[in-house]
């Protein structure tokens, strides 16, 4: 979460990673916390320029995924970190352990090699096919119904699909 001042209203210390803004610079919180067990953010950071806070992300990101149990929160993860947040800050922002450009390194690889899966799908002729209605027809499946809410289409449900057929049901009775 980003805040733009310390009303906080983008709720950042309530976030895995959050930064509010200060007079002079950004504030990075850390290992927040919402949901059924709410919990701040930790303040690991003060008043750092865009391009350290940058970094100090990319190194806390890093390694908590080094570290942390498979889908273990940022908080529970912090919770049972021996040290604590000490300990944490120690190792991100002070480098105690040497990690630094390794882990910078890591975040680079993993944003140079991102690849947007919906991209790939839109643009890809060969992966789009997967979203066919039927494997071996290009025709659409007729019996799914799009409505248009807010200028977009979304699923019809029950109700407007039995008002679309019925529709359907008069136009082609008034064809014939």
């Amino acid at each position: 979460g980003v805040s733009g001042c310390t009303r906080e209203c983008a709720e950042a210390q309530g976030k895995d990673v959050g930064i509010i803004a200060t007079d002079k610079g950004w504030n990075l919180y850390v290992c927040g916390n919402g949901g059924m067990k709410p919990r701040h953010a930790e303040l690991i950071a003060a008043d750092l320029d865009k391009e350290q806070m940058v970094r100090l992300i990319d190194r806390f990101l890093m390694f908590y995924t080094r570290t942390a149990d498979r889908l273990q929160r940022t908080s529970t993860w912090r919770d049972n970190l021996e040290g604590g947040l000490d300990y944490l800050k120690n190792v991100v922002v002070d480098d105690s352990l040497g990690l630094a450009a390794e882990l910078e390194a890591q975040m680079a690889h993993v944003v140079d090699t991102y690849q947007c899966e919906w991209k790939t799908a839109v643009t890809d002729p060969t992966v789009r096919q997967r979203f066919r209605s039927f494997v071996n027809s290009d025709k659409a499946d007729e019996h799914i119904v799009f409505v248009e809410e807010r200028g977009q289409i979304r699923p019809a449900n029950a109700e407007e699909r039995a008002e679309e057929q019925a529709e359907e049901r008069n136009s082609t009775g008034a064809l014939q």
